[in-house]
């Protein structure tokens, strides 16, 4: 067989290659949320408020918002109380974050995707409503796979 000086020298490139080339990179969680309806200061300002609400209740103090947590029968996550599972949600992880459409003048519902254990696992999906003021009314979350199901 003979080979022209090209195929030869891009055949060797190949074979003394790093084998991490060959090797798909990890799948990260973005640094920056993906936005839907609001800028990135207004997201930061609601996974502040957010956390905000994690670091009272944490601390015992009094927070009065509606708080409820749910997921598959089947899944273990049934089994956490829907306060524990508030407290230990990674807000550091926090995938996407949209403002989602509505008439009431008196609400104003958010939707958070937070990837506890990144892209492709399990997540938690988030409603988070503003009341008038801009104070926590409810935050209702939902343990579940990734779309597509």
């Amino acid at each position: 067989m003979i080979f022209s000086r090209p195929a030869l020298i891009a055949a060797t490139a190949l074979l003394l290659a790093p084998a991490t080339l060959a090797q798909p990179a990890p799948n990260r969680v973005a640094a920056q949320p993906q936005l839907r309806g609001l800028t990135a200061e207004e997201a930061a300002a609601l996974i502040a408020k957010v956390a905000d609400a994690q670091a009272k209740l944490k601390s015992g103090e009094p927070v009065v918002f509606e708080l409820l947590s749910g997921a598959p029968a089947f899944y273990p996550m049934t089994r956490t109380a829907p306060r524990d599972a508030f407290l230990r949600l990674p807000l550091a992880k926090t995938f996407s974050v949209e403002r989602e459409a509505t008439d009431n003048k008196l609400w104003q519902p958010y939707r958070l995707i937070v990837l506890p254990d990144g892209p492709g696992k399990l997540l938690w999906d988030l409603e988070v409503v503003l009341g008038i003021n801009g104070q926590i009314e409810r935050i209702e979350m939902l343990y579940r796979p990734p779309a597509p199901f």
